[in-house]
């Protein structure tokens, strides 16, 4: 029995409703004001509103991925300091993805330090309850059907 090609016409037809240059001018440049009514600007239709579906076929777990990305930014935000390098150009921070079923961002270049020292020794008392383990990817890697 044929696998039928339906969600990835569905992952097509949403990537066309996102970067629609007619009602997205330049989809691709990260302005998130765009979506915010300003001096004169109407914002421009909201994804967050179809992305994770429509109808009876919408996402339960969009909820649980709002709040999940939400407070995984905020405690990153909490205990960070993110900048560019202090040598850093522009271009070295210009967003770039990389191809696939699952788009990643490029490796780029920032810095990233903890806010103080009580946020450091915060951090690393995580790293006593949880410590880093291998992923299983490179096994996953090998496996074949």
């Amino acid at each position: 029995m044929p696998i039928p090609k339906q969600p990835i016409l569905i992952r097509i037809r949403l990537r066309h409703f996102t970067h629609d240059p007619e009602r997205h001018p330049d989809p691709e440049a990260f302005k998130p004001e765009r979506f915010m009514a300003m001096d004169g600007h109407t914002p421009e239709p909201d994804p967050h509103k179809f992305v994770f579906g429509f109808g009876r076929r919408v996402c339960p777990g969009s909820y649980l991925a709002d709040a999940t990305l939400f407070l995984t930014i905020a405690q990153s935000l909490a205990v960070f300091n993110m900048s560019r390098p202090e040598n850093g150009d522009d271009e070295q921070c210009k967003p770039e993805f990389l191809a696939g079923v699952v788009s990643h961002p490029s490796p780029f270049k920032n810095a990233i330090k903890p806010r103080s020292l009580h946020h450091e020794m915060l951090i690393k008392s995580l790293e006593d309850i949880y410590p880093w383990q291998q992923s299983d990817g490179e096994a996953l890697g090998h496996m074949t059907r």
